[in-house]
């Protein structure tokens, strides 16, 4: 079924504007706003329609200054403390833990029903599964298992990164674009 994009303003003027080439408008508006040292704007944002519920979330972060340079300030990049970045990583940063998640895409899973869709079973799979509760990622929920609200966020988040930015190239191994640009190659 072809989306109808008239019916999106919104999407459609901030992400693709007019039929000029460049950057999107919303990247165009932000590199006007962005004009000192580590001024930052960032945007996670997203919509999934998850077995009939809307899950949405908007989260932005904008360190722009109007004044003088501070030069102390720092963005967001080098001011969070990278153990916090390493403890929001680390619980998904496993190809079980995301075979995990990935089965559970569409709603709660047993145990039974992981093991067979992963291949993982008994201590494994339950370390795995424990693993991802204790990082708010998964929630034990009527004798089986399912996504919170932020495991969605995040599976949707990096499965879609990875999609544009990795490429299996079979024995050659992975080629990850080094230019956001090369997302379309």
């Amino acid at each position: 079924m072809k989306r109808e994009w008239k019916n999106a303003p919104i999407t459609t003027a901030a992400l693709w504007g007019t039929e000029h080439r460049g950057p999107p408008p919303i990247e165009q508006e932000w590199r006007e706003l962005c004009k000192q040292d580590n001024d930052t704007i960032v945007l996670w944002a997203g919509e999934w329609n998850r077995s009939g519920v809307p899950l949405g979330w908007v989260w932005a972060e904008m360190r722009v200054e109007e004044d003088e340079v501070q030069p102390s300030r720092k963005n967001p990049a080098a001011a969070t403390p990278a153990s916090n970045i390493e403890r929001m990583l680390t619980p998904i940063a496993h190809e079980a833990r995301i075979r995990i998640m990935q089965t559970m895409h569409d709603g709660p899973r047993s145990s039974g029903e992981l093991s067979s869709a992963t291949g993982l079973k008994g201590g494994n799979l339950y370390y795995h599964l424990k693993e991802l509760i204790h990082a708010a990622y998964v929630t034990e929920k009527d004798g089986g298992y399912d996504l919170t609200p932020l495991g969605c966020q995040l599976l949707l988040t990096f499965a879609s990164i990875a999609g544009k930015v990795v490429k299996d190239r079979g024995e050659e191994g992975l080629l990850v674009a080094s230019d956001w640009k090369g997302r379309n190659q």
